[in-house]
């Protein structure tokens, strides 16, 4: 059932900012956060790795959840707590042995929840546990007592930040109270790094593009990428509007349609270019002669329709652009030429929108991951297609 409960949770905390996830080593330690909100705990198992998270075991104070049967298998079931009373060493003997048991468990040592969400002094059944040979991972969070404030009966969204600090451990000379007012210290700065990151939100490079795909500069930057090449740029425009349909999938059309735009005015452009066309084609990067040859020969034997394989032969659409006012018309030039640019990125735009909507969960975690797949397999395939017109 934690898996529901992390659902719930990323639902109401959006976004959730996670930070020192990484760095979290299996086995059993003592998580110790700051507490303002029922939402706390809730936070901290949706910030944790699955691995790590199905071992945890947090503390919820005996005399509220566990003061009924029903309240108590809720509890259980959606967080594996284990029942802490207030006062008393009970708690902190039960969360030993867990430990020993070979499980995590999540301590609030200020032993309520804040009144003002700010961090109250530690009790000191944390440096018993430290003393004891735990291992203690200090926590921080901000941003959940928006979500489920003190005297409220329902949650509301509400961005949550959580910080993992260090796995700490303490020579067991030390006394009880030292250790607490130490942890206690740097919980309060992690508390206060987390507030700064909801101040500072920091999106992933999934969401910037998203955000960049539905701005007026990503319709600019396409238009004039297409212009440039159906003149002279090597890249075609499906390059650059994959990615972006992948990231906002509701702009793939309004993308794909100002790329073809772009690309027809582009070739209108070469059209009437005369010698300075001709002298474009002939150093044209990655084009080929025999990928200007062929282009010319299709055009002179289909006309206009010529255009309707370019799409599908790997020839740039350059190679047909400056050198098409020698053989079509202006008008059936522009018409066949908006139908194979059109067909054929309106087709890449849908079916990277596609994607995007059918894996929009897993994309926030690999979408770096994909660009650099995607440079590398549109390279390949560039350097096969100019090979084979070689």
């Amino acid at each position: 059932m934690k898996g529901v409960l992390v659902a719930v949770t990323r639902w109401f905390c959006r976004p959730l900012t996670v930070i020192g996830r990484a760095g979290l080593a299996r086995g059993p330690v003592v998580f110790v956060a700051n507490h303002a909100s029922h939402a706390d705990t809730a936070a901290v198992i949706a910030a944790l790795p699955r691995r790590i998270r199905k071992e945890l075991a947090p503390a919820a104070a005996e005399d509220y959840w566990f003061r009924s049967a029903l309240k108590a298998r809720v509890v259980r079931a959606f967080t594996g707590a284990f029942p802490f009373p207030r006062h008393g060493l009970t708690g902190i003997e039960r969360g030993h042995a867990l430990l020993q048991q070979g499980r995590s468990i999540l301590l609030f040592p200020e032993g309520t929840r804040s009144k003002d969400g700010s961090v109250e002094e530690f009790r000191c059944g944390v440096g018993i546990l430290a003393r004891q040979g735990a291992v203690i991972v200090p926590v921080g969070l901000a941003g959940s007592r928006e979500v489920f404030p003190k005297g409220t009966k329902l949650p509301r969204r509400a961005p949550v930040a959580v910080v993992f600090g260090e796995p700490r451990s303490f020579d067991q000379e030390r006394s009880s109270e030292v250790i607490a007012k130490e942890l206690c210290d740097e919980v309060c700065d992690l508390a206060a790094r987390a507030a700064e990151c909801l101040e500072h939100p920091k999106r992933s490079l999934y969401e910037r593009m998203g955000r960049f795909a539905r701005s007026r500069a990503a319709i600019a930057l396409v238009f004039v990428w297409s212009v440039v090449e159906a003149l002279w740029w090597p890249l075609i425009p499906d390059f650059l509007v994959a990615p972006l349909a992948i990231a906002a999938p509701s702009r793939a059309l309004v993308l794909a349609g100002t790329a073809t735009l772009g690309s027809v005015t582009g070739g209108v452009v070469a059209f009437h270019l005369g010698e300075v066309g001709e002298l474009l084609a002939a150093h044209a990067p990655l084009v080929t002669p025999a990928m200007h040859e062929q282009a010319a020969t299709w055009m002179n034997d289909e006309g206009a329709m010529g255009l309707l394989r370019q799409p599908l032969s790997g020839i740039p659409y350059k190679a047909f652009a400056l050198r098409a006012a020698d053989q079509l018309s202006l008008g059936g030039f522009v018409a066949f030429s908006a139908l194979a640019r059109g067909l054929r990125i309106v087709a890449v735009a849908a079916i990277f929108a596609g994607g995007g909507v059918a894996l929009r969960k897993l994309w926030p975690r690999v979408f770096g991951a994909f660009l650099i797949a995607y440079c590398v397999v549109f390279a390949f395939g560039l350097n096969s297609t100019i090979e084979a017109w070689e």
